[in-house]
């Protein structure tokens, strides 16, 4: 689906979703906080043709209990797309498992920001979240955007866990740091950073916001791009990509090595 203005959200969990109590309760949630936004055709693969029920969410649980990554849509306005998918399970033990990971995009302005960013932090707390982001990009920053891997196809943000396992692409216009991050960076040094917010929405977990309005990313980029090295320089950890010190991750780089990186706990099923 192509959005004219695209804002991305993106919860990363280290519960692995594939419980059912879990994953109705994610739906729920995103259902609750976000009823304008509610997705009309959902499917566990294209074409995405089941009709959505708010009112019947175990319908998105297969029959033998075990959930799966779920896509949807909507083409109504607000015309919205997302998914929540479900931990992936490596084979290998060279390759680790990853996070479950619940995305949503939709158009910048169609949505309130206030309550995109209300379901953020809810859906962070709720799913135990070790990052979340909400995040528009400009044309000023898509190069680096692309180059740190906090987006493949230069449309819209996403991180996933095997990305985070080298660096952290950057810091967002809203991130959540959950646990690791709050563990690597120091409570009291996120909470007193020089941005427009940083609060406290759970144990160990701090939500930070660069600028007061996101549509800031697009009128006001050089602005947005100097809270972002500030924080950066604030935090003091070399966690963040940067240009010129990057290394072929997909070729197996050196993890750990080049940044500074946390050690994610991913919980198991309960």
């Amino acid at each position: 689906m192509k959005f004219k203005c695209p804002v991305s959200l993106n919860v990363l969990s280290p519960m692995s979703m594939h419980n059912r109590e879990d994953f109705i309760d994610a739906v729920r949630t995103y259902c609750e906080s976000l009823p304008e936004a509610m997705p009309e055709k959902w499917g566990w693969w294209e074409p995405l043709d089941k009709i959505f029920d708010p009112n019947e969410i175990d319908q998105l649980v297969p029959q033998q209990g075990k959930c799966e990554t779920v896509y949807w849509r909507r083409h109504k306005s607000p015309k919205a797309e997302g998914s929540f998918s479900v931990r992936w399970h490596s084979k290998s033990p060279k390759v680790q498992d990853t996070h479950s990971n619940i995305n949503l995009t939709l158009e910048l302005g169609k949505v309130r920001q206030e309550a995109l960013v209300s379901w953020l932090k809810t859906a962070s707390v709720r799913a135990r979240a070790d990052l979340a982001l909400v995040d528009v990009l400009s044309d000023e920053y898509r190069d680096f955007a692309i180059e740190s891997a906090s987006s493949q196809s230069g449309e819209w943000v996403h991180v996933v866990s095997h990305v985070l396992r080298h660096w952290l692409p950057d810091v967002f216009w809203g991130t959540v740091f959950g646990i690791p991050y709050v563990k690597l960076f120091g409570k009291d040094r996120l909470l007193n950073a020089p941005v427009a917010i940083a609060e406290e929405i759970g144990d160990d977990m701090v939500y930070i916001q660069l600028t007061d309005k996101i549509s800031d990313a697009l009128t006001a980029p050089e602005f947005v791009q100097d809270r972002r090295a500030n924080l950066k320089a604030h935090l003091g950890v070399d966690a963040f990509y940067e240009h010129g010190r990057g290394y072929d991750r997909l070729q197996c780089g050196p993890r750990g090595d080049v940044f500074v990186v946390p050690d994610f706990k991913l919980l198991n099923d309960e």
